[in-house]
Protein backbone atom coordinates (compact mmCIF):
# COMPACT_ATOMS: atom_id res chain seq x y z
CA UNK A 1 0.00 0.00 0.00
CA UNK A 2 2.97 2.38 0.92
CA UNK A 3 4.66 1.67 -2.46
CA UNK A 4 0.72 3.03 -4.56
CA UNK A 5 1.08 6.03 -2.23
CA UNK A 6 4.90 6.47 -2.93
CA UNK A 7 4.19 5.99 -6.62
CA UNK A 8 0.76 8.30 -6.93
CA UNK A 9 2.78 11.05 -5.09
CA UNK A 10 6.06 10.72 -7.32
CA UNK A 11 3.53 11.02 -10.52
CA UNK A 12 1.72 13.73 -8.99
CA UNK A 13 4.50 15.36 -8.48
CA UNK A 14 6.37 14.84 -11.91
CA UNK A 15 3.04 16.75 -13.75
CA UNK A 16 2.84 19.70 -11.11
CA UNK A 17 5.00 21.61 -13.76
CA UNK A 18 2.74 20.67 -16.68
CA UNK A 19 -0.02 21.88 -14.54
CA UNK A 20 1.48 24.99 -13.48
CA UNK A 21 1.93 25.76 -17.16
CA UNK A 22 -1.63 25.57 -18.12
CA UNK A 23 -2.52 28.66 -15.93
CA UNK A 24 -2.63 31.69 -17.50
CA UNK A 25 -0.11 33.87 -16.17
CA UNK A 26 -1.93 37.90 -15.03
CA UNK A 27 -1.07 40.70 -16.55
CA UNK A 28 2.79 41.90 -14.85
CA UNK A 29 1.63 44.42 -12.53
CA UNK A 30 4.08 47.34 -14.13
CA UNK A 31 2.15 47.01 -17.41
CA UNK A 32 -1.35 46.88 -16.08
CA UNK A 33 -0.82 50.35 -14.05
CA UNK A 34 1.17 51.69 -17.64
CA UNK A 35 -2.26 50.43 -18.76
CA UNK A 36 -4.58 52.39 -16.09
CA UNK A 37 -2.53 55.44 -16.24
CA UNK A 38 -3.06 55.73 -19.98
CA UNK A 39 -6.77 55.28 -19.81
CA UNK A 40 -6.96 58.23 -17.17
CA UNK A 41 -4.22 60.19 -19.79
CA UNK A 42 -6.99 59.33 -23.22
CA UNK A 43 -9.91 60.87 -21.50
CA UNK A 44 -7.98 64.01 -19.43
CA UNK A 45 -6.95 64.92 -23.24
CA UNK A 46 -10.29 64.20 -25.00
CA UNK A 47 -11.71 66.18 -21.91
CA UNK A 48 -9.55 69.31 -21.66
CA UNK A 49 -8.94 69.36 -25.87
CA UNK A 50 -5.48 67.80 -25.60
CA UNK A 51 -6.03 66.92 -29.34
CA UNK A 52 -2.23 67.22 -30.50
CA UNK A 53 -2.09 64.15 -27.99
CA UNK A 54 -5.05 62.51 -29.38
CA UNK A 55 -4.00 62.60 -32.95
CA UNK A 56 -0.87 60.70 -31.91
CA UNK A 57 -2.72 58.15 -29.48
CA UNK A 58 -5.28 57.05 -31.71
CA UNK A 59 -3.95 54.22 -34.52
CA UNK A 60 -5.27 55.31 -38.22
CA UNK A 61 -7.32 51.94 -37.25
CA UNK A 62 -9.44 53.66 -34.61
CA UNK A 63 -12.90 53.37 -34.31
CA UNK A 64 -15.31 54.79 -31.98
CA UNK A 65 -19.05 53.28 -31.28
CA UNK A 66 -21.28 55.40 -29.32
CA UNK A 67 -24.61 53.79 -27.13
CA UNK A 68 -26.80 54.39 -29.82
CA UNK A 69 -24.70 52.29 -32.45
CA UNK A 70 -22.89 55.80 -33.97
CA UNK A 71 -19.63 54.84 -35.58
CA UNK A 72 -16.98 57.22 -35.37
CA UNK A 73 -12.97 56.73 -37.87
CA UNK A 74 -10.41 58.23 -36.02
CA UNK A 75 -10.56 61.11 -37.84
CA UNK A 76 -14.39 61.98 -37.77
CA UNK A 77 -13.75 61.28 -34.44
CA UNK A 78 -10.57 64.29 -34.15
CA UNK A 79 -13.19 66.21 -36.52
CA UNK A 80 -15.78 66.58 -34.22
CA UNK A 81 -13.33 67.38 -30.77
CA UNK A 82 -11.81 70.06 -33.09
CA UNK A 83 -14.87 71.37 -34.74
CA UNK A 84 -17.61 73.92 -33.80
CA UNK A 85 -19.99 70.45 -32.59
CA UNK A 86 -17.61 69.76 -29.99
CA UNK A 87 -19.05 68.60 -26.55
CA UNK A 88 -18.21 70.12 -23.62
CA UNK A 89 -16.85 67.26 -20.94
CA UNK A 90 -16.67 69.10 -17.46
CA UNK A 91 -15.87 65.21 -16.18
CA UNK A 92 -14.89 62.10 -18.20
CA UNK A 93 -13.75 59.98 -15.64
CA UNK A 94 -13.04 55.80 -15.57
CA UNK A 95 -13.27 54.05 -12.66
CA UNK A 96 -12.47 50.09 -11.97
CA UNK A 97 -10.36 49.56 -14.65
CA UNK A 98 -9.79 46.22 -15.81
CA UNK A 99 -6.89 45.29 -17.93
CA UNK A 100 -6.79 42.08 -19.85
CA UNK A 101 -3.23 41.77 -21.74
CA UNK A 102 -2.79 39.70 -24.90
CA UNK A 103 0.77 39.99 -26.11
CA UNK A 104 0.74 43.81 -28.24
CA UNK A 105 -2.99 43.75 -27.57
CA UNK A 106 -4.20 45.26 -24.69
CA UNK A 107 -8.22 45.33 -23.89
CA UNK A 108 -9.38 47.63 -20.71
CA UNK A 109 -12.86 47.76 -19.34
CA UNK A 110 -14.50 50.55 -17.32
CA UNK A 111 -16.74 52.67 -15.57
CA UNK A 112 -16.79 55.44 -16.94
CA UNK A 113 -18.18 58.73 -15.54
CA UNK A 114 -19.68 62.04 -18.19
CA UNK A 115 -21.42 64.87 -17.16
CA UNK A 116 -21.48 67.76 -19.61
CA UNK A 117 -23.29 69.05 -22.51
CA UNK A 118 -23.27 68.91 -26.23
CA UNK A 119 -22.63 72.21 -28.57
CA UNK A 120 -26.39 73.33 -28.33
CA UNK A 121 -26.55 72.91 -24.50
CA UNK A 122 -28.15 69.52 -23.98
CA UNK A 123 -26.80 67.63 -20.98
CA UNK A 124 -25.40 64.38 -21.69
CA UNK A 125 -24.93 62.94 -18.78
CA UNK A 126 -24.21 59.16 -17.74
CA UNK A 127 -22.81 56.53 -16.75
CA UNK A 128 -21.21 53.65 -18.64
CA UNK A 129 -19.38 50.47 -19.37
CA UNK A 130 -16.62 50.61 -21.60
CA UNK A 131 -14.93 48.45 -23.28
CA UNK A 132 -11.41 50.06 -25.11
CA UNK A 133 -8.84 48.25 -27.20
CA UNK A 134 -5.09 49.24 -27.11
CA UNK A 135 -2.35 48.29 -29.20
CA UNK A 136 1.59 48.05 -28.84
CA UNK A 137 3.11 49.45 -31.97
CA UNK A 138 6.84 50.10 -32.22
CA UNK A 139 6.91 50.39 -28.36
CA UNK A 140 4.17 52.51 -28.02
CA UNK A 141 0.56 52.02 -26.90
CA UNK A 142 -1.99 53.33 -29.35
CA UNK A 143 -5.88 53.39 -28.78
CA UNK A 144 -7.46 51.17 -31.29
CA UNK A 145 -11.46 51.29 -30.48
CA UNK A 146 -14.12 51.75 -27.99
CA UNK A 147 -17.45 50.75 -27.29
CA UNK A 148 -19.52 52.77 -24.95
CA UNK A 149 -22.67 50.82 -23.03
CA UNK A 150 -24.90 53.26 -21.22
CA UNK A 151 -26.00 52.10 -17.46
CA UNK A 152 -29.46 51.28 -17.50
CA UNK A 153 -30.49 53.84 -14.69
CA UNK A 154 -31.89 52.57 -11.24
CA UNK A 155 -35.29 52.53 -10.23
Amino acid sequence: MKRILLGVLMVMLALAPLAKAQVKAGTPAGVEEELKKLDHKWLDSERTGDLDYCEKFFADSYVLVLTNGQTYTKAQWLGILRGPDRPTLEVLDPTDIKVHLFGNVAILTDHTTIRGHDSKGVRMDGEYNVFRVVIKQNGSWRATGVVMNQVAAKK
